[in-house]
């Protein structure tokens, strides 16, 4: 009984010491002329501004490219699997003749709009190897212009 008694004593005081140290940081914010929301925000601006990129990544891209390739030539594979490769078109297709077969309308409406999904991905990841393989030539250029630049400054 005592313990319960002493716990609430102790909660209430702190509540109250709580609420009126909320009350005078509204009174400090709004002595100041700006409103607590403003004070948030730009709070939350400097924060965001602190974890903003200072670059646009290029290095970690170019480094990753080789990994990026790998994982759409997977991808396309898969996609143009046999019936019995499990994520390719004809397994999905064969899929969803089974549905009909068997009248679950619900199943092969939802297979049908991912074999939708899946045959436009294809294209998709084609374009994306082209833009790839722009990038990688890209990386190559900035790494043969540092060789030159460090070249230059080992002559001098």
């Amino acid at each position: 009984m005592i313990k319960v008694k002493t716990t609430t004593v102790a909660l209430t005081t702190v509540a109250a010491l709580l609420a009126t140290g909320g009350a005078a940081a509204a009174v400090a914010t709004s002595d100041s002329g700006a409103s607590p929301a403003s004070a948030d925000a730009s709070k939350s601006e400097a924060t965001s501004a602190k974890h903003a990129p200072k670059k646009d990544g290029a290095k970690r891209l170019c480094k990753r490219a080789p990994k990026i390739d790998k994982k759409i030539d997977r991808v396309l594979r898969r996609l143009d699997g046999d019936v019995k490769k499990r994520g390719s078109l004809e397994r999905l297709e064969k899929r969803i003749d089974n549905a009909k077969k068997l009248d679950h309308g619900a199943v092969e409406e939802f297979l049908g709009e991912r074999l939708k999904d899946r045959r436009a991905l294809g294209p998709r990841l084609e374009d994306r190897k082209k833009d790839l393989a722009k990038l990688r030539t890209w990386c190559e250029k900035q790494q043969d212009e540092k060789k030159t630049d460090e070249e230059k400054t080992d002559e001098k």
